[in-house]
């Protein structure tokens, strides 16, 4: 048609064979793209001769005229579906005239969003009439094509059409039904994610200054018609990332949903264990009010068989709309900071989000805890100057909650203790890991701090802790996770470090050896075994392998002072992104793992008791000569087997070793005995009394 049409003269055209011409563009760009530099590998070692340098332009522009065929396309459906389009009918189909200059479709866009957003409406009043499954997919494709054209969003927008988009899950339920535990088939859940993606584009666009700001639209997702929000989630567990969605927009729906759920009579059928020879057990959903009944999801070991059941409850975990949406907050640190780090409604979505409901009974109790477990530790551990202060208030609600949070688990009922058997591990690891970041904090406010005191200082950048309550947080997330233990133990060694090359190494150190002596009176108050002693360890070893030490940002980022040495600043350089690497770190501690280390030795359970635990803080004297090596502040070993010069790592065993023992007794005091007092001193603050008390 170039060079034939021009600018405002219609065409007639089939709305049918114009999208099929749209399509085979499309692919026609997809071949070239795939197999360019093929062809043209093929054509030169043949010899043709063919100028053979402007495919790529052609590939570009066989594109553009897709995509602008694309438009076409939509177009001519939508003025064919709204009526009142010039044009005629013929055996074959309908010809609608349309403008085919793109100048002049694109002034189309407005009105065509406005009218796509009344069809979308009128498809999802009817979801199972005639003509609307149709509908719905062809206003996703033309949201897609129009994802650039700020005209069409703000008109569809504008028109409803994100209170519509929020609608479509269901709707394509209504059509699909039940199956076991599937409620949508995959094609619904390709179109799901097609709506999610235009949805989150109006918002992006909106933040952009490109659409009119309006708050009816995060309304839409916040409190979408109906109450159904189980809708919403599943635009946000099929559709973008979470570093991809609006972080205002993420923040508003993960309160919203955190709300919902707390509001919900139960996330997840009862279980109850087989009594025999009276009953095989299973799941009881008959009559419990939960969620997932509205979508067919209705589990009842007294009509169903086993394998039913199990099918429907892992359909009830895969639907769960809490857990798609703070899986995606958990991967978008400013939203997870935004939702936790403020002294209102933080304090409440930290108290949800450390629940230790975020689990699914059964046989094998299921961990859902990864997604908090994610979003705990992005809010809560970035300690760098433009976020420490939304992060440290962030932890501070997260670790108040924590300590309220020991009381309820070891309060619960008979029932609940037989379907929730431990804290769940992902959320275990997050405390820990947060308790490690401000661990210089923690022990160095509570030396001082009374009983009932804690919060976050913005004047001074400092998160305040009491000792009993930091005690409470470190024996809910070490109780029946060792991993939890290890991780904070690994990062609490790095913290002593660090604080022995401090400016003040004396004040620091003995807040450091108050955050160790906590740690250890935890374990006596929860009846730490020495068999998870030994598990601890072990996957402590594991972490270091894992992560290769220090040199991969695995501890939070030192304050250096003047003169600081280049072994400092390149590890604290390391260490930038340590929210996200400790994030990905206890993904691994979470996750099932094959490794060298036995793990399993908590099945023996001899008590640790008070004099064993005691001896704890002698397991600090390599992570204090660490940090005084990579300060300057002593000479570095030569040729030392427990000590690496490319990393200035300090062996973890290295308390163990006469040669080190021998070089540690050698140096010129107050640089070594001066120290470990201090640190000692911190340790016996904490009172480790046989109780644990």
């Amino acid at each position: 048609m170039r060079g034939i049409v021009s600018m405002g003269d219609y065409v007639g055209v089939d709305p049918v064979r114009v999208r099929k011409l749209a399509d085979r563009l499309k692919d026609l760009e997809d071949a070239l793209a795939k197999h360019g530099a093929l062809i043209r590998k093929n054509f030169t070692s043949w010899g043709s001769g063919l100028d053979l340098s402007l495919l790529s332009q052609q590939t570009q522009a066989v594109g553009d005229d897709a995509r602008s065929m694309s438009k076409r396309a939509d177009l001519a459906r939508n003025l064919e579906k709204a009526g009142g389009a010039s044009g005629m009918c013929t055996p074959d189909g309908n010809i609608i005239n349309i403008p085919w200059d793109m100048t002049d479709v694109n002034k189309e866009s407005a009105k065509e969003a406005t009218q796509e957003a009344a069809t979308l409406k009128k498809a999802l009043d009817d979801p199972k009439a005639a003509g609307s499954r149709e509908d719905i997919e062809a206003i996703a494709r033309s949201l897609a094509d129009h994802q650039d054209d700020p005209a069409y969003q703000t008109a569809f927008a504008a028109a409803g059409g994100i209170v519509d988009a929020a609608r479509v899950p269901r709707a394509l339920h209504e059509e699909d039904g039940t199956h076991g535990g599937d409620v949508l088939s995959k094609d619904s859940q390709q179109l799901v994610s097609q709506y999610a993606t235009s949805v989150n584009r109006i918002f992006t666009l909106q933040s952009a200054g490109k659409i009119p700001p309006n708050p009816d639209y995060a309304k839409a997702l916040t409190d979408p018609p109906g109450g159904d929000m189980w809708s919403v989630g599943m635009l946000f567990k099929y559709g973008p990332k979470g570093n991809e969605w609006d972080t205002d927009v993420l923040t508003k729906v993960s309160g919203a949903m955190l709300d919902w759920r707390s509001k919900q009579k139960t996330m997840r059928p009862s279980y109850s264990g087989p009594i025999l020879p009276y009953s095989a057990g299973g799941y009881v959903g008959k009559g419990d009010g939960g969620w997932y009944h509205s979508l067919g999801l209705d589990p009842d070991y007294l009509s169903k068989g086993w394998d039913k059941n199990q099918s429907i409850v892992d359909g009830i975990r895969d639907n769960d709309p809490a857990l798609a949406v703070i899986n995606r907050l958990g991967e978008n640190a400013d939203a997870s900071r935004h939702l936790l780090g403020n002294n209102d409604s933080g304090k409440r979505y930290a108290a949800d989000l450390v629940d230790f409901r975020w689990q699914t009974p059964g046989p094998t109790t299921a961990d859902d805890s990864d997604g908090p477990r994610q979003v705990l530790t992005l809010a809560a551990t970035d300690q760098t100057p433009g976020h420490i202060d939304e992060s440290g208030m962030a932890a501070a609600n997260i670790l108040a909650a924590a300590a309220k949070q020991k009381d309820l688990f070891d309060g619960r009922n008979g029932h609940e203790k037989d379907e929730y058997k431990n804290y769940p591990n992902g959320t275990a690891v997050a405390l820990a890991g947060i308790t490690a970041t401000w661990a210089d904090d923690l022990g160095g406010t509570g030396m001082s701090t009374s009983s009932g005191t804690a919060g976050y200082s913005s004047r001074y950048h400092s998160l305040i802790g009491n000792n009993a309550d930091t005690v409470k947080v470190m024996q809910l997330f070490a109780k029946d996770n060792p991993g939890a233990a290890a991780m904070f133990d690994v990062a609490l060694h790095e913290k002593v470090s660090t604080a022995a090359g401090s400016t003040d190494p004396n004040k620091a150190l003995t807040g450091m050896g108050n955050t160790a002596g906590m740690f250890t009176k935890a374990k006596v108050g929860i009846t730490y075994t020495a068999a998870q002693q030994i598990d601890e360890e072990h996957k402590t070893n594991k972490i270091i392998l894992d992560t290769a030490g220090t040199l991969f940002g695995f501890v939070p980022v030192p304050k250096l002072g003047e003169g600081a040495s280049e072994l400092s600043k390149k590890i604290a350089e390391k260490s930038l992104k340590y929210p996200q690497n400790l994030a990905a770190i206890g993904r691994t501690i979470v996750a099932p793992q094959t490794d060298p280390f036995s793990t399993d030795n908590s099945s023996k359970q001899e008590t640790q008791n008070v004099a064993d635990a005691k001896k704890q803080k002698v397991s600090f004297t390599h992570s204090i000569a660490q940090g005084l090596i990579r300060s300057g502040a002593v000479p570095p070993p030569t040729d030392a087997s427990w000590y690496d010069p490319q990393t200035g790592t300090v062996a973890l065993n290295a308390d163990n070793d006469v040669d080190f023992q021998g070089w540690w007794n050698k140096l010129t005091p107050p640089a070594a005995s001066h120290y470990q007092s201090a640190f000692y001193e911190g340790f016996d603050n904490a009172e480790v009394s046989p109780d644990g008390k």
